[in-house]
């Protein structure tokens, strides 16, 4: 088995991103985070609302944005190793056309191998082919959060858009409601709905309820006790609860490794 010593420390750079940006989310007080408002009609038909207060500090969406181009920079060091050991040469003929595609399409994939892996070997060519987003295959939710296919096509689509556009709208994501009421007498709570999972917007309904015996009291109080994690409002949207941002975050860091590990054991 041969290193790939560049690879690996770009994907350690990339884990040491993600660490500092989750943890100036976990340092932001949670009043910077949102701010609730309270509404009841006349016939105790009621709604808790959430709202951003603050914009989340750029530095989250910069730290991101480093992470996301060392996590594809290191497949493209991966492409770069390998042709140095399938050649015997460094640099590599050819070094500024290599690259690890990824492709949507598969008749993206036989133009772009050609150019940017042809020092490879055919069955290691085949090996990266078969990690394309459009070989995804049909799986039960909570298995295609953890496959490659579709990790790498998620990786790919965030790190092109960081690098041409503007940065990604770092945000909350509603992951628990448990809502607390302080009710007047003969004022009951008789039905409460709670809406869990979401990117929070300028104002999101969280939760909604039915008083009974209400007769427009104005000294009723409501702790939300909302709970939300660090998230992007990219595509795809969730296949299920478990995919959340942190679980992909998780498995981009995961995919890489995958690769670079599929790679040394080649070599």
């Amino acid at each position: 088995m041969k290193p790939f010593k560049v690879a690996r420390a770009r994907l350690k750079r990339a884990e040491a991103h993600f660490e500092s940006c989750a943890a100036q989310w976990n340092n932001l007080p949670v009043e910077d985070l949102y701010r609730i408002s309270l509404k009841i009609d006349p016939n105790g038909n009621g709604k808790i609302r959430v709202g951003r207060n603050k914009p989340i500090p750029e530095e989250n969406s910069l730290l991101l944005g480093e992470a996301l181009y060392q996590l594809r920079s290191a497949l493209d060091a991966c492409i770069y190793q390998a042709s140095i050991y399938a050649s015997g040469k460094n640099p590599p003929p050819d070094e500024n056309k290599l690259e690890f595609p990824i492709c949507s399409a598969p008749d993206e994939f036989p133009k772009l191998a050609k150019r940017r892996l042809s020092l490879l070997p055919q069955n290691v060519q085949d090996e990266i082919e078969r990690m394309q987003p459009y070989n995804t295959p049909s799986l039960p939710a909570e298995d295609l959060i953890r496959n490659v296919n579709r990790t790498l096509g998620i990786l790919n689509d965030l790190a092109r858009k960081d690098r041409h556009r503007t940065l990604h709208v770092v945000g909350s994501w509603i992951t628990e409601v448990q809502p607390e009421f302080d009710l007047p007498n003969g004022v009951k709570l008789s039905l409460l709905t709670r809406e869990i999972g979401g990117f929070l917007s300028d104002w999101s309904d969280v939760a909604t309820f039915k008083l009974t015996g209400f007769h427009g009291q104005r000294n009723i109080q409501v702790n939300p006790f909302l709970v939300t994690s660090m998230a992007l409002n990219e595509p795809p949207p969730a296949c299920c609860e478990n995919d959340t941002w942190g679980q992909r975050l998780a498995q981009m860091l995961a995919t890489v490794e995958f690769v670079i590990g599929n790679l040394e054991n080649y070599f």
